[in-house]
């Protein structure tokens, strides 16, 4: 074991969790034991090989400030670490190391994690919830919890049941048959490993499954906070879930308008979207491929009028580290899902989507906190949403291609352009604008108002939403 590594990877996590702690000074030789039995029946729940307490670490701010304990002093007449062995039950192997970083002396205690049975202190079973230590006794749901880990090991999609058992899959079926995949009626639910061991249903199926009932939403608001004015609740989820990732980029294709800007010196103009879509759409499906579906809450979408959020409800693989996460060394939270979006071509296994957003946004665009990720991409300007938001957009998903759209962002941003000038900025030919625009006006997205050489288009504002 890459100690220092290890350290590191701590260091560089937001906020403590349940499964490492650190400290300074601080030593107090029995609840040192209590904190062996907790980290180790922790880290068993959430799926980690160890767990670790760690001196010479300044638990608010992280910074490396060094220590002066002495874990090899003796105890009650004898070693220390022999008194703390002889009172652990099981027996684990737990191991002290004295390293210097950045010349400052640490302390790092590894706890290995329980395995057949909780580990317990002078037989007292404990536990960490958030910061606290406490008796697993006190807390039967948690110990239930810890107790189905050791029997049935740590919970995935496949060895989790779906609370729903009637589950039908033609949305999965089309999905597949539209992309020319092969899908055969009688193997695909063995294949795509859709049975619990007892053979149920499990909760990849779930996700799969035209009635999994699984909700997602993309909101959008008019300010910069929650606090401000919800013009648009759009649903996307309660069918099959492989099929929402394309329906959400090509609803927000239609939110990301696309403005000309001219370089006042060259006189080059150039098509700068409201935000990165490649880096919204990178964000979008590891949203997917990360969360935490076995508690039935997914992704969630969130536009302001300065910029886009990606939250999804978990945080790091077990085996994730900080540095793998930002490099594109990627682990998973749900391998066999990850799978399934590779087949489809939905994802690339290259790694490649937070190095991009980090090479463009830098690593703050990643809030990662204990139970989920957050990526946020700014806006390129400000762009308040009005009223017309939610059908409008509706309408531009539902009936226009990727170019019509863009035409439409066009005559909007700027009313009064020829269908030349419009052809130019949308780097499109005059047919097509004039072919867009007369499907326009049929849609009663837009009207002309005053003479062809001297008028304007108007937005049409009877796509309005009433309020709910």
């Amino acid at each position: 074991m890459d100690y220092i590594k290890t350290i590191t990877d701590l260091i560089e996590r937001n906020n403590e969790e349940e499964w490492f702690e650190f400290k300074v000074n601080w030593f107090e030789e029995d609840k040192i034991g209590h904190y062996i039995s907790a980290l180790s029946n922790s880290a068993s729940i959430l799926g980690k090989d160890y767990g670790y307490l760690v001196w010479g670490i300044d638990d608010i701010n992280h910074n490396i400030v060094g220590t002066n304990i002495n874990p090899y002093c003796n105890y009650k007449g004898e070693p220390f670490q022999n008194y703390l062995a002889r009172n652990l039950n099981p027996s684990i192997a737990f191991k002290f190391e004295e390293l210097y970083i950045k010349g400052k002396r640490i302390i790092l205690l590894t706890i290995p994690s329980a395995k057949r049975i909780p580990t317990s202190f002078n037989r007292v079973r404990f536990t960490r919830i958030g910061s606290s230590i406490v008796s697993l006794e006190k807390y039967p749901e948690r110990e239930g919890l810890l107790w189905s880990v050791l029997i049935k090991g740590y919970p995935t999609m496949i060895n989790t049941e779906s609370p729903i058992q009637n589950l039908t899959f033609t949305q999965l079926k089309n999905y597949y048959l539209a992309r020319n995949l092969l899908f055969n009626d009688n193997t695909f639910k063995i294949n795509l490993h859709l049975y619990c061991e007892n053979g149920k249903y499990n909760m990849l199926a779930c996700f799969l499954a035209d009635n999994g009932g699984i909700p997602v939403r993309v909101s959008i608001f008019s300010g910069v906070d929650k606090s401000k004015t919800l013009f648009s609740v759009k649903e996307f989820g309660n069918q099959s879930l492989i099929s929402v990732i394309d329906r959400i980029i090509d609803y927000s294709n239609s939110i990301n308008i696309t403005k000309a800007i001219e370089n006042t010196h060259t006189g080059v103009r150039k098509d700068i979207p409201l935000f990165d879509q490649e880096c919204f759409n990178e964000a979008l499906k590891n949203a997917f491929i990360h969360n935490n579906w076995l508690r039935r809450v997914s992704p969630m979408v969130t536009f302001y009028e300065d910029r886009v959020e990606i939250t999804s409800f978990s945080s790091l693989a077990p085996r994730q580290t900080i540095e793998g996460f930002y490099n594109g060394y990627s682990i998973p939270v749900n391998e066999d899902l990850s799978a399934i979006f590779l087949a489809t071509h939905l994802s690339e296994r290259t790694g490649k989507g937070n190095p991009l957003i980090v090479s463009r946004f830098g690593r703050n665009a990643f809030q990662i906190n204990e139970d989920s990720i957050v990526v946020t991409i700014p806006y390129n300007w400000k762009h308040p949403f009005s009223n017309m938001v939610d059908k409008l957009v509706d309408k531009l998903v539902d009936k226009l291609n990727k170019t019509e759209i863009k035409i439409f962002h066009a005559i909007k941003e700027n009313p009064k352009m020829s269908q030349i000038e419009i052809a130019n900025i949308t780097n499109t030919s005059k047919t097509t604008v004039q072919n867009t625009i007369v499907k326009l006006k049929q849609l009663a997205l837009i009207k002309r108002v005053g003479s062809n050489k001297t008028g304007y288009w108007e937005i049409i504002d009877d796509v309005t939403p009433q309020d709910n």
